[in-house]
């Protein structure tokens, strides 16, 4: 009996384990993590693939679950303020340093585009 449980264990953990794996360059400096990461996608689309064999749900669906977890909420400190506004309609993060370091005039900007909506199905 103690010799099929450890038999079971010790499987369990291959198992386990050759499905996390995968090859990543050895210039990669946290390739646990991106391993870990990717593991959690193929999975999360594993699961999206058998949801939508048994009609529970499609598989955008699922796939879109992730974007509840993205949810961060940007927090101001004493360095920097920040400000949730929206320009024409389109939803931005403001992130102004606290000390104004001119003297009133236009201050540089840093604008960022996020792209890649399209992984997911959504923009």
């Amino acid at each position: 009996m103690r010799s099929a449980g450890a038999l079971v264990l010790v499987s369990v953990c291959a198992l386990t384990a050759y499905y996390i794996y995968s090859p990543v360059p050895d210039n990669i400096e946290q390739r646990w993590k991106l391993m870990i990461t990717d593991c959690f996608f193929r999975s999360l689309s594993h699961l999206a693939d058998f949801t939508e064999l048994l009609g529970l749900a499609e598989y955008m669906d699922v796939m879109m679950f992730i974007t509840l977890l993205e949810n961060v909420v940007p927090l101001s400190d004493e360095r920097v303020k920040v400000v949730e506004e929206r320009f024409d309609g389109v939803e931005v993060v403001v992130y102004e340093p606290r000390k104004d370091r001119g003297t009133g005039k236009m201050r540089r900007a840093v604008i960022y585009l996020h792209g890649g909506g399209w992984c997911l199905g959504s923009s």
